[in-house]
């Protein structure tokens, strides 16, 4: 089966520019983050603490969902095309770096919901473990707070355990459709098996 590359829309094009714009972005917030908790515990430069706490919980909470998110799109528009362009490219499949890119094993939700479960389980378990001293102190707004927070965390966890298993079976049809279009070399088989966040057979802990 010959191998070319599938044209892809100025759409999916801009998906990866917006990409390489998150991958920036979180270089230039982890690094300003660690900057700034050096600074402060070498005594150099003093940081507010609402600045470098700010920093720590978007590169801890925010940056991870923001970057597997931005990365979900482009992979979900460049397999939507990828395979309505198979029906037009008869005897050609993708080439490997296409198909590792947009095809993978699992689907490109099951980054995102497992993000989201592991850091509202965190959530969770900080938070709840915080509030109780908090309202022993009479602290009413510092425990509002963290009664919000913990009350999200919940709601992200409850919805990312179900949201995790539609996207593992929304995968399982892809590999399937995969299979019955292109027929393809053992070694790009395993490559694809390789999860975003890690490294196995292409399923999470937990599936």
């Amino acid at each position: 089966m010959e191998t070319v590359e599938f044209p892809l829309s100025a759409r999916v094009r801009r998906a990866r520019q917006w990409l390489m714009v998150a991958n920036a972005a979180a270089v230039v917030l982890a690094g300003a983050a660690v900057a700034s908790v050096v600074a402060e515990a070498s005594g150099r430069m003093p940081v507010p603490r609402a600045v470098q706490a700010g920093l720590v919980l978007a590169t801890l909470f925010v940056l991870p969902v923001a970057w597997v998110g931005v990365r979900a799109i482009w992979a979900l528009r460049g397999r939507a095309e990828l395979f309505a362009a198979a029906q037009g490219h008869r005897r050609r499949r993708p080439t490997d770096r296409q198909l590792v890119d947009h095809l993978r094993d699992e689907h490109p939700l099951t980054p995102v919901w497992w993000t989201l479960a592991v850091l509202g389980g965190l959530g969770t378990l900080c938070l709840g473990f915080a509030l109780p001293f908090a309202l022993a102190e009479g602290a009413v707004l510092a425990g509002a707070l963290l009664g919000s927070g913990l009350a999200a965390s919940l709601t992200v966890l409850v919805l990312a355990v179900p949201g995790i298993r539609r996207a593992d079976r929304q995968g399982a049809l892809d590999r399937k459709r995969r299979s019955e279009l292109w027929t393809l070399p053992n070694a790009v088989e395993r490559r694809l098996t390789v999860p975003l966040l890690g490294t196995g057979d292409g399923s999470h802990a937990g599936t």
